[in-house]
C-alpha cells in the first residue's frame, strides 16, 4: 500500500482512519516538525489497530500522543515494519480522542514553551499579589531543577515526567511568575544542535572536525559564538569534512546544519 506524504496536509487522525479501515498491518515512518524541531520515529499496526510506537525518549504509549503535536513534516506507511508482541492495546478511537485532546493542549502551551531548548530560571522576587501559590509534588520537583542552565528538554529528561507533562508545569510556573525564560546567545541554542547532527551523520570522525572548525572560525567559547560566527563554522566544517567524508556527504551534512540554524535563528 503506498501511503505517504506530509503532516501539514495528511493528518495523523487522518492517517490511523485509514489504515484502520483498510485492516493493514505494518509502520508508519515519522519525520515531524515541531516548534522548530526534528523527530523520527514509528507507529506500527496490525490489522488496522495501534499496537506499537517509538520515539526516543519516550514510552509507546506517550509517543504516539505525541505524534499528535507535529504541525508538519513527511511520513511514509511499510508493510514490512512489524512489532511483536504489542506495547498498546488502548483501541484507536481513544487514542485519536486522547491524541486531538494532546494537540490542543500542546498549542496553549506553545505559548510559553516555543521550544524544548529554552532555557528557564526562577525570578529573584516573584511579584504574586495576593494570590497564594500552592505547589504540588510534580510541580515542585519541576521547580528544583530550574536553575538557568538546564535546558527543559535536559529538564524533562531528569524529571522523568515526560515531555509533555513537564512543558505543562513550565507553561503553568512561567504564568505563575516563579520562573522565567532566560535569552540564548546564538551559540548557546546551536552548538549543542551542530553537535548532535554532525554526530549523527558522520559519527566518531564529526567531534574532531566540529572542533577544527570552531577554531578555524577564531570561536573560543561556543556559548558565546554570534550568529555570524556559528554560519563561519559550518563553512569551516564543510572544508574539514570533505577530506574525511568526501564532498558529497561532507555538503549534506553541511546543508543540515543550516538548514537547523536558520530554523532556530529564523533567518
Amino acid at each position: 500500500m503506498a501511503l505517504e506524504g506530509d503532516l501539514g496536509e495528511f493528518p495523523l487522525t487522518d492517517i490511523i482512519q485509514l489504515l484502520d479501515l483498510s485492516k493493514k498491518t505494518g509502520g508508519v515512518e515519522i519525520h515531524g516538525q515541531r516548534s522548530g524541531q526534528s523527530f523520527c520515529g514509528w507507529l506500527y499496526f496490525r490489522d488496522g489497530k495501534i499496537v506499537g510506537a517509538e520515539l526516543p525518549g519516550h514510552t509507546p504509549l506517550d509517543a504516539v500522543y505525541t505524534f499528535f503535536t507535529f504541525s508538519s513534516g513527511p511520513f511514509r506507511f511499510h508493510d514490512d515494519r512489524i512489532i511483536s508482541p504489542p506495547t498498546i492495546t488502548v483501541s484507536n478511537e481513544v487514542i485519536i480522542m486522547e491524541g486531538i485532546m494532546r494537540q490542543d493542549e500542546w498549542a496553549k502551551i506553545h505559548q510559553y514553551v516555543p521550544s524544548l531548548g529554552l532555557v528557564p530560571r526562577l525570578v529573584p522576587n516573584p511579584s504574586t499579589g495576593n494570590i497564594e501559590i500552592n505547589l504540588e509534588a510534580e510541580e515542585w520537583r519541576i521547580l528544583t531543577m530550574v536553575d538557568g542552565r538546564n535546558t527543559i528538554s535536559q529538564i524533562a529528561q531528569r524529571s522523568s515526567l515526560g515531555e509533555f507533562r513537564t512543558c505543562e508545569i513550565i507553561a503553568q510556573l512561567l504564568q505563575s511568575g516563579l520562573i522565567e525564560n532566560r535569552s540564548l546567545s546564538p551559540g548557546e541554542i546551536l552548538a549543542p544542535e551542530f553537535e548532535r547532527i554532525a554526530a549523527s551523520m558522520l559519527g566518531t570522525s564529526a567531534a574532531a572536525a566540529l572542533q577544527d572548525a570552531y577554531k578555524q572560525a577564531s570561536v573560543l567559547d561556543p556559548s558565546r559564538a554570534t550568529s555570524e560566527q556559528m554560519s563561519a563554522v559550518v563553512d569551516y566544517f564543510e572544508m574539514r569534512a570533505t577530506p574525511i567524508v568526501g564532498p558529497v556527504r561532507a555538503r549534506q551534512v553541511a546543508r543540515e546544519l543550516r538548514t537547523r540554524m536558520q530554523e532556530v535563528l529564523g533567518s
